[in-house]
């Protein structure tokens, strides 16, 4: 808890743009540019999507984007993205249950499907 409340308290102020998940659509496209890689998630259905990352290592296809964590902390504001948060992804590999966690968000691009 104090983890997450220090984080907040040093970014009052500099959190940047949120994006509500429930607001993405099927076919909705993000990119979630961070520190060191960009993430292009595709919405599948939900929270699923079909990841693309520019860095080699990181997971890719099907994964459950959970929300952001506050910096270093394992707190979690489940189903939104911001700036300055890191993006958490949950997926599997070999049928194991697996988690990623990304740099901070420097900028969240959202470009939904044509109807």
């Amino acid at each position: 808890m104090n983890d997450w409340l220090r984080y907040i308290k040093s970014t009052e102020g500099r959190l940047g743009h949120e994006l509500e998940l429930s607001e993405l659509r099927p076919g909705d496209v993000l990119k979630v540019i961070t520190l060191h890689a960009d993430y292009v998630l595709t919405i599948v259905k939900g929270r699923d999507a079909i990841l693309k990352c520019s860095e080699p290592g990181r997971p890719e296809g099907l994964v459950q984007i959970t929300g952001c964590t506050f910096g270093q902390s394992s707190s979690i504001k489940p189903d939104h993205l911001f700036c300055g948060g890191n993006l958490e992804l949950s997926y599997r590999r070999d049928g194991a249950p697996m988690v990623h966690r990304t740099t901070a968000i420097q900028e969240i691009l959202w470009r939904r499907r044509r109807s």
